[in-house]
């Protein structure tokens, strides 16, 4: 597995993928399609309240309405229905990507930072079940978990890593830091601001709102070094 900051071995913008057989080899129809998103829908709902290691094909099966059976005929197991769900869950918009090729520098640099980081924590909700669990299963060492979080990043990398290198040509000071490096740092700021700031409670300083703020000026620093906010 390459690292978070790899080369790109992926198209940036992969389009909705269909599984067009079964675990049989046979093809899937219409009924098939709708009971097999069915066992997807039904395992990440329990995935909000249930750990992974937890939910059993059984229960799966019949909170579905069919039978464990059934089940394996599209999936080998619980953790195959999160890889599938996974293949159509995508972490980075054409609105992120369409902000990044603006310019940073100015007074609406700041602006933009604030909107990207606004898309990114609400396309990170859109799909906070399966995110969270595939990085705690890829960080339990989980390769193809690891692979789904890797083909998901390298879209935002690419782009903050080309946009992050063409700023130190001309900046007149810029730290000797690889671009690829400042991305995934950046990406996994963005990742932890997605996933633990709705949770945070209790002390207004450290709200989900504040920090996207404070995202947003660390972003823009990168992104317009020596601009102000």
């Amino acid at each position: 597995m390459p690292p978070l900051g790899g080369d790109r071995t992926r198209p940036s913008q992969p389009g909705r993928k269909t599984q067009s057989h079964n675990q049989n080899g046979q093809k899937i129809g219409a009924k098939g399609t709708r009971t097999r998103q069915k066992l997807i829908d039904v395992t990440i709902a329990l995935l909000e309240t249930i750990g992974l290691r937890d939910i059993t094909v059984a229960e799966v099966a019949k909170v579905a309405g069919t039978s464990p059976a059934t089940f394996y005929v599209y999936f080998e197991g619980v953790a195959e229905v999160v890889l599938a769900a996974l293949e159509n869950a995508e972490q980075v918009t054409p609105e992120m990507l369409a902000i990044l090729e603006q310019d940073f520098q100015g007074a609406a640099g700041y602006d933009l930072a604030r909107r990207f980081v606004e898309a990114y924590v609400e396309q990170w909700q859109k799909h906070r079940t399966v995110f969270r669990v595939r990085n705690m299963a890829g960080e339990e060492g989980d390769s193809r978990f690891l692979d789904a979080r890797h083909r998901l990043a390298m879209p935002l990398i690419d782009a903050l890593a080309h946009k992050i290198a063409l700023i130190r040509k001309t900046a007149v000071h810029f730290p000797k830091i690889e671009p690829r490096a400042i991305a995934a740092t950046l990406l996994i700021m963005l990742e932890r601001l997605g996933a633990v700031a709705p949770l945070q409670h209790g002390d207004e300083r450290t709200s989900a709102a504040n920090m996207a703020l404070a995202a947003a000026y660390l972003l823009h620093t990168a992104l317009a070094p020596g601009g102000n906010a």
